[in-house]
């Protein structure tokens, strides 16, 4: 799994998780509908990033490593681009999706998983990153006027002030934690969390903590049919709106 990272006017940077995909030959990410608002904020930004940090779910030939540019937004009301250049990719690295587009009967059932907002990304400069090596290691994103990407370790979440270990950028501006935890190697709980605040001298201060950093439990059945039903839902009304269904 990855970090989608980008500037936005006047405060924090903006991050989700995501998976990383290949277009061409560039990196993407292909959002369902459901995160309309999401994608379109990440394409009009004038900086954005994508992190791979995480060890998890890699392979052995694998290199932490930052990829900066622009983003390209695709709408892509239709999936055909999603599912003839990514599906098969998105299949292998997010188990869940096969449970929705793993066969061409689950396809025409949850049509509305196909249809996607594919960012890609214009690469400027791909950089090295320290790999995370537990929860305690997040992805840092700091805004002085561009976009300062690290991986630091948070040495205790309960303090007023968070004091970031690692190379730390030498910047100062509107900051960001991003973390992930999942479960492995079935991803089926994904738990994206977000910390916020002002990035100096490696310390987070007026810091507006993530509502929970804790994997989400086990789902009951009601819970998953529940869930599923919520993001239906959510890809359908957006699909409308943009006059796709």
């Amino acid at each position: 799994m990855a970090e989608l990272l980008w500037r936005t006017r006047g405060g924090p940077p903006g991050a989700t998780g995501v998976v990383p995909l290949v277009l061409g030959d560039r990196p993407a990410v292909a959002l369902p509908w459901v995160h309309a608002e999401t994608a379109r904020t990440a394409a009009a930004a004038d900086s954005a990033a994508l992190v791979l940090s995480d060890p998890r779910l890699t392979g052995s030939a694998w290199e932490p490593l930052v990829a900066a540019g622009r983003f390209q937004l695709l709408e892509d009301g239709d999936g055909s681009v999603f599912t003839e250049s990514l599906l098969d990719q998105e299949l292998r690295k997010h188990p869940p999706s096969r449970a929705l587009a793993d066969s061409h009967l689950l396809r025409r059932e949850h049509w509305w998983y196909l249809p996607r907002l594919i960012l890609v990304l214009d690469v400027d400069r791909v950089l090295p990153v320290a790999r995370r090596e537990g929860p305690a290691d997040v992805v840092l994103a700091v805004d002085d006027d561009a976009l300062h990407v690290a991986t630091v370790r948070v040495a205790d979440w309960s303090s007023p002030e968070l004091d970031l270990r690692g190379p730390v950028p030498d910047a100062a501006g509107p900051a960001v934690l991003a973390g992930q935890e999942l479960s492995v190697p079935d991803v089926e709980r994904w738990t994206v969390h977000t910390t916020t605040g002002y990035h100096a001298g490696g310390r987070l201060s007026d810091v507006r903590p993530a509502a929970t950093r804790e994997l989400e439990p086990v789902p009951g059945l009601l819970a998953r049919i529940r869930r599923q039903r919520a993001l239906e839902r959510g890809c359908v009304a957006a699909l409308r709106a943009a006059g796709h269904a």
